[in-house]
């Protein structure tokens, strides 16, 4: 297709730096930082008339009774409410979230860019740490395998046999979620697990301090102020990472665009 063009729309600053390299003498590529589809927004899609728009992993708010201007846009999604399923069900929709590739490379991007956020503000070494893992997904699987490296105890917890299993055989200790036995009052606590699972029945369980890598954050089923810190960090390839999260990005819509 002959003068694309591209809105690519999010606050992550990956997004920006993927509106860069999306860029080519057949393609118009504009960025929107934002983390809303408003008036605004509305507006923007009417007057630039995009053939593609990129969301961000994040699903956006919605501030608006209707999209305009996106009866023949492709659009490349992150994770989307029910209410956005809805609204793009006639449109052409890939999800970038379903490429292995970029699944794993991004879950590298977090599990450093977790060390990163643990040596700010920690101010502690990794060797010798003992840390506990809950859910044993992509992104738990390259931290896990990262801290070790570094020298860090790691204690897998997961609800699933399979998990269990599965973090058993790569050698790491591990437990049952629903098994009352086990105990991290002594471990770095790292949920990766996105749904509340945290509830009155696990806080006991659970340290003063929690740090949230989920895909879907927000594991707390009880008031934050229950924890002493409870720790949320979203995007962050994006936050340590902006280039090379963007590269990743960017190969994966690049090569569903030559499919």
């Amino acid at each position: 297709m002959e003068n694309e063009k591209w809105l690519v729309i999010g606050e992550d600053s990956r997004l920006k730096e993927l509106a860069t390299m999306l860029r080519s003498p057949s393609r118009t590529v504009f960025y929107k930082r934002t983390t809303v589809w408003n008036e605004e927004l509305n507006k923007l899609v009417l007057e630039f008339q995009p053939n593609k728009i990129i969301l961000p992993i994040l699903p956006l708010k919605i501030e608006v009774e209707q999209l305009y201007g996106i009866s023949q846009v492709k659009f490349y999604t992150g994770r989307l409410t029910m209410h956005w399923k809805q609204l793009l069900e006639k449109n052409e929709s890939i999800c970038y979230l379903q490429q292995e590739s970029f699944i794993w490379q991004n879950a590298r991007l977090t599990a450093e860019g977790f060390i990163a956020t643990f040596y700010g503000l920690e101010q502690k070494c990794i060797y010798g740490q003992n840390f506990t893992i809950a859910g044993f997904g992509r992104i738990a699987k390259m931290l896990a395998s990262l801290l070790v490296k570094m020298g860090a105890n790691v204690h897998i917890v997961a609800r699933s046999v399979v998990q269990v299993s599965e973090a058993k055989a790569y050698g790491y200790k591990a437990t049952n979620l629903d098994d009352r036995q086990w105990s991290i009052t002594d471990s770095i606590f790292i949920n990766t697990i996105p749904a509340k699972w945290i509830t009155e029945s696990f806080i006991e369980h659970v340290p003063a301090v929690l740090y949230d890598l989920a895909s879907e954050p927000g594991c707390l089923d009880i008031d934050a102020d229950q924890l002493q810190t409870y720790v949320l960090l979203p995007s962050l390839p994006g936050k340590y990472f902006a280039h090379d999260a963007a590269t990743i990005l960017c190969k994966a819509i690049e090569e569903e665009e030559n499919c």
